[in-house]
């Protein structure tokens, strides 16, 4: 059976998150029973670089432990600085 956790991402994705970020990703990628990992951004008005080089480090882990990750939700400013970036070329949107 595969099973995807949920990252639901703050309004503000920036290095204050990065404590919480880091536990939940770490908790997720190092369960045997998570397939994936989804980057809920519905709720994100602003993201920084920082952010983005969070996501990064941890597609790198999840793709060495063959864990699929994906982006949702993303919309407005947040959709364009993803897009400005290449994401949908790194995660799988849904």
């Amino acid at each position: 059976m595969t099973t995807t956790a949920t990252v639901i991402l703050p309004g503000r994705f920036d290095y204050g998150y990065h404590k919480d970020f880091q536990r939940q990703c770490a908790e997720h990628i190092e369960n045997p029973e998570i397939s994936g990992l989804i980057f809920d951004f519905s709720r994100v008005e602003y993201v920084d670089s920082a952010a983005l080089g969070m996501m990064l480090m941890w597609q790198r882990r999840a793709a060495s432990a063959s864990k699929k990750m994906f982006i949702k939700g993303a919309k407005g400013a947040t959709a364009q600085i993803l897009e400005m970036a290449n994401m949908q070329r790194i995660f799988e949107y849904i």
